[in-house]
């Protein structure tokens, strides 16, 4: 279905049904976001407010309007209701509305907007716990092979796009290998790997230089801001003093959320993104009795100056692909990607 075939009227009802169902999953996405770290499910239980438990009813969500409402606040323990939420709303409602803007009422735009969500969904999960989940980039990876091979992708073929994957794939790969001899630790996440695979799957081969240059660019504009506002500095914490309890770390309960009923359960950064359980003794009631000690590894902890790149390329794919005409016009020498 062509928008420009349909009368006014239609085209305002059906532009409004595009964005409720676009919000609704954004609201979803926010149960993704809380979840997925935690390798728990999205379908049960139900929405509960994670302060407090207490099961939120259908009024209360309703995607950006029950945040209003309720003046950001849980209705029952009046907690705090973070306003990313309402945000990742109306991302999924943009995300829709571009989409049927595109392509109509097609499957193009389900397969777009599938795309789309996905970046969001690993943007903000990235952003929260520095993890890019397998169980989001292999999905993402697959679907834009699968567009691209029934021509709904991006990328100008099915070509283009194994090897937009296989390049993408191999050179952040060779990005951690040697920053990881070079600097004796993890300089770049397995998840960024597959990351750019599924972006290269999705917009070709031609787009993953701009793809590069845009969230470098970028990330480093937001790194400097962060640093002069004095909070671009995510390092280990002090040591508090003899006999003073550690606060909780950062990413060990979300922000209050109606959508997403369970807490992320605080994913520490460098676990693994399948959300494997720690080892426990028999009938998994805690460790073995006199087990020998094993060394622990030492905690995987961001470098000072540092936030996540997984971000920035989710931002700057939405970017090529949506304004990527508009950033030729500025940056000409990048039409030769185009």
């Amino acid at each position: 279905m062509d928008p420009l075939e349909l009368s006014p009227a239609l085209l305002g009802l059906t532009t409004a049904w595009v964005i409720l169902v676009g919000a609704a999953l954004g609201s979803f996405l926010n149960v993704v976001i809380a979840r997925v770290p935690a390798g728990q499910s999205i379908v049960r239980p139900g929405s509960r407010c994670p302060r407090c438990s207490a099961p939120i009813g259908w009024r209360d969500n309703l995607p950006v309007l029950s945040w209003l409402l309720l003046r950001g606040r849980c209705r029952a323990c009046r907690a705090p209701i973070s306003p990313r939420y309402p945000a990742v709303e109306l991302l999924g409602a943009g995300a829709a509305w571009l989409a049927f803007h595109r392509h109509g009422i097609s499957v193009a735009a389900a397969a777009e907007l599938a795309f789309a969500l996905l970046l969001v969904a690993l943007a903000f999960i990235d952003l929260d716990t520095w993890l890019l989940p397998h169980a989001l980039t292999l999905p993402l990876l697959a679907l834009g092979l699968l567009a691209s091979a029934l021509g709904l992708s991006a990328a100008p073929s099915l070509a283009s796009s194994a090897l937009g994957a296989a390049a993408g794939f191999a050179a952040f790969l060779a990005v951690s290998l040697v920053g990881a001899r070079l600097l004796k630790r993890e300089a770049m996440g397995f998840g960024d790997v597959i990351l750019l695979a599924g972006l290269g799957a999705w917009l070709g081969a031609r787009s993953l230089v701009p793809l590069v240059l845009l969230a470098s660019v970028q990330g480093t504009v937001v790194g400097l801001v962060l640093l002069s506002l004095g909070k671009g500095e995510p390092g280990p914490a002090a040591e508090p003093p003899a006999g003073v309890e550690p606060p909780a770390p950062a990413g060990a309960e979300p922000p209050a959320l109606l959508q997403g009923a369970a807490a992320t359960a605080g994913a520490a950064p460098g676990a693994p993104a399948s959300g494997e359980a720690a080892a426990s003794g028999p009938g998994g009631q805690g460790p073995a009795p006199e087990a020998a000690p094993v060394p622990e590894e030492e905690e995987w902890v961001p470098p000072r100056h540092s936030i996540p790149f997984g971000p920035f390329l989710a931002a700057a794919a939405l970017e090529w692909l949506y304004a990527g005409d508009g950033i030729v016009r500025i940056v000409p020498a990048l039409s030769v990607f185009r």
